[in-house]
């Protein structure tokens, strides 16, 4: 099993002790991919815009951006340091992944030591369950099937999380018996295999059954 990066959806300032973490990780050597799909084509110049500005600083230079990731292959993706996910619309996001048949061609790269960083909508498709993003994202794409890549073991992702979303959390956990991970936009969890460590300046919330338990900065799930 490779590595995995879930950002909590915030700013630049807020993702930096994950950033930061993210970059001592991967091969500098290599270019990194990104994908930001889960936004309007509309928008995609100003998103590779937004992760130079944000990477370059943590010395990542060489980035690549797939606005179309159809007819990709595992190799193809094992040209990269790693794959970056970026939010956006999380239906839209699975959808277009879907479509494009690269769903397993991703999981299957993470089961092999590759390295994703999920933010938003990139981290919530990695985990159970997608439907964490149902009280925030609209499903235009008509999507029916809502189970995402499962790289978290039995854990949905709850992202851009606020203590006022304990209800809608427990109403998720009922309808589709996942436990959830929920991270505030400070905070994001580096997964590397069954060890899942909490990055940031605000603790994770982890739900499962009746329990709300608080794992805080650099401790584990």
């Amino acid at each position: 099993m490779g590595k995995l990066f879930l950002s909590g959806g915030g700013d630049a300032d807020q993702t930096q002790a994950l950033d930061r973490r993210f970059a001592e990780e991967i091969d500098q050597n290599k270019p990194l991919l990104y994908i930001p799909i889960a936004m309007d084509a509309s928008r995609f110049d100003s998103c590779f815009e937004w992760i130079n500005k944000m990477l370059k600083p943590l010395g990542i230079e060489n980035i690549t951006m797939w606005t179309n990731v159809r007819n990709k292959s595992i190799q193809d993706l094992d040209a990269f340091s790693a794959v970056y996910i970026g939010g956006g619309n999380t239906f839209h996001l699975l959808k277009s992944l879907m479509d494009c048949h690269i769903i397993d061609i991703l999981k299957s790269y993470a089961e092999k030591d590759g390295i994703i960083y999920g933010g938003s909508a990139g981290a919530i498709i990695l985990g159970k369950n997608i439907m964490t993003c149902s009280h925030m994202d609209c499903n235009n794409a008509g999507l029916n099937h809502f189970s995402g890549l499962k790289l978290t073991e039995e854990y949905s992702i709850w992202c851009h999380y606020k203590q006022e979303h304990d209800t809608l959390i427990k109403r998720f956990m009922t309808t589709f018996q996942t436990p959830v991970i929920a991270l505030p936009e400070e905070t994001g969890i580096a997964v590397n295999g069954q060890e899942m460590q909490v990055i940031g300046v605000r603790p994770a919330y982890v739900f499962s059954d009746v329990n709300k338990s608080v794992v805080h900065e650099n401790h584990f799930i």
